[in-house]
């Protein structure tokens, strides 16, 4: 690989609030899992000024923090963010796409919990619709 210019990165360079917030994100077979709330990133500190040449890097999606947060403020449990790895992605695009099934990841719990405990004892909820 030929060297980079000092200014350039070896990988895509992203526009974190364009490209990656408020993105659905579905699974490896197309389902949505949810949606980017929130990003976890690597390489910039308070006060310092970042350094072009060891641009930040995103670890981590952070999904579904919560609508109620967002309207009246505060900051979920630490026990309740739901984190994608960055090392999940595909594809970025219209959407964000990950390489793993969305039972990877613990973003569908609640989902799973309602369909198992709420609609599964609702005449005809245990099955697809005709």
């Amino acid at each position: 690989m030929a060297d980079l210019p000092k200014h350039e990165s070896p990988g895509r360079v992203l526009d974190l609030n364009l490209h990656l917030l408020d993105r659905q994100v579905l699974d490896n077979d197309d389902v949505p899992i949810g949606h980017v709330d929130n990003l976890e990133v690597d390489g910039i500190e308070r006060g310092v000024e970042l350094d072009p040449d060891s641009p930040p890097v995103v670890t981590n999606l952070v999904l579904n923090s919560g609508i109620m947060l967002r309207m009246f403020g505060g900051r979920p449990p630490e026990t309740r963010l739901h984190r994608v790895p960055w090392s999940a992605v595909a594809r970025v695009g219209t959407a964000i796409e990950l390489g793993e099934p969305g039972s990877a990841f613990d973003v569908t719990r609640a989902e799973r919990w309602v369909r198992d405990h709420v609609i599964a004892h609702i005449p005809g909820g245990r099955h697809a619709p005709e």
